[in-house]
């Protein structure tokens, strides 16, 4: 019953999000403590000397940098500038913060989706402040300052909650144990960060005024990559590293994105890509979740 009730407050979370989007939107400064805290978790957990890259991690990096290249060319050539920045804001995305949390709940290899969660956010760093001059319509916005407004975002992401593991564990070295114990209050935290990010998202759209002509390509777009993610890194990865190759390229970090397209350097419209990733690859997130419910009823795994 515990694993249905995760799908369904995964659900929730938008219908909550999306109808409370006035009074839930405001909390979106309190996004970057609630991330903190559920990567704390994950990372107390961690055995540090697990975090090595593997080939693997050099494929999933070269399959994310590719493709949004990929999509923002393609959209380019089909004389879509608009579409094509969007495109490449949910393409390039790097691994999401939250895909350990998923993983953790698959009972998948954490230690390799953590790392491919940290080279890939690190990778972006480097390459999306060169590719951005040419993605957006920025005159006078130079390397440096797009290199700021992306090493801000990953340095709350991810370098607080990596700190305050690192203190925990060099001060009181059993916390390594509170992680299994605490995995239920990180999928909460996640799924408040979730309604919050549905609030934030839903609130912007609606002031934004624009006709379902201007959105559904860019939605559909969205949907395309999503399910590519998803379905091409499960392949991928099969059939030692499904779940977690699936993740890495599915679940991307659209609270990264959203902020990054939420500058005033970025075309408002192609905010509305990551804001529709964030529905799609949650509910993604929620059917990977019951399949392998069933393949642990199958197995007669009960946890």
């Amino acid at each position: 019953m515990k694993h249905h009730l995760r799908s369904i407050c995964m659900v929730l979370a938008f219908l909550v999000g999306g109808l409370l989007h006035a009074e839930l939107a405001p909390l979106a400064a309190w996004l970057p403590v609630g991330i903190t805290l559920m990567l704390c978790i994950t990372f107390i957990g961690l055995d540090t000397k697990q975090l090595k890259p593997t080939w693997m991690h050099l494929v999933l990096l070269l399959v994310l940098q590719l493709s949004g290249l990929l999509f923002w060319y393609g959209a380019v050539l089909a004389g879509a500038p608009v579409l094509a920045e969007s495109l490449y804001y949910c393409a390039a995305a790097p691994v999401a913060s939250a895909a350990p949390v998923i993983v953790n709940l698959l009972r998948g290899n954490t230690a390799f989706i953590t790392t491919a969660m940290v080279l890939s956010q690190a990778l972006f760093g480097v390459v999306t402040p060169i590719m951005l001059p040419f993605v957006v319509d920025a005159p006078g916005v130079g390397y440096l300052d797009f290199l700021l407004v992306v090493l801000y975002q990953l340095l709350l992401a991810l370098g607080a909650p990596a700190l305050i593991s690192l203190v925990l564990r060099l001060c009181y070295p059993p916390c390594k144990l509170w992680a299994p114990k605490l995995r239920d209050y990180s999928l909460a935290i996640w799924i408040v960060n979730l309604t919050i990010v549905s609030a934030a998202g839903t609130h912007r759209l609606v002031q934004m005024h624009y006709s379902i002509h201007d959105i559904w390509p860019i939605a559909l777009g969205a949907a395309v990559i999503c399910a590519l993610g998803f379905i091409g890194g499960y392949w991928l990865g099969y059939p030692k590293l499904k779940r977690e190759c699936s993740q890495a390229l599915g679940q991307k970090n659209t609270i990264l994105t959203l902020y990054i397209a939420g500058q005033p350097y970025a075309t408002p419209l192609a905010y509305i890509g990551p804001a529709f990733y964030v529905f799609f690859h949650n509910i993604a997130n929620a059917i990977q979740l019951s399949l392998a419910l069933k393949e642990q009823k199958k197995s007669g795994i009960d946890k």
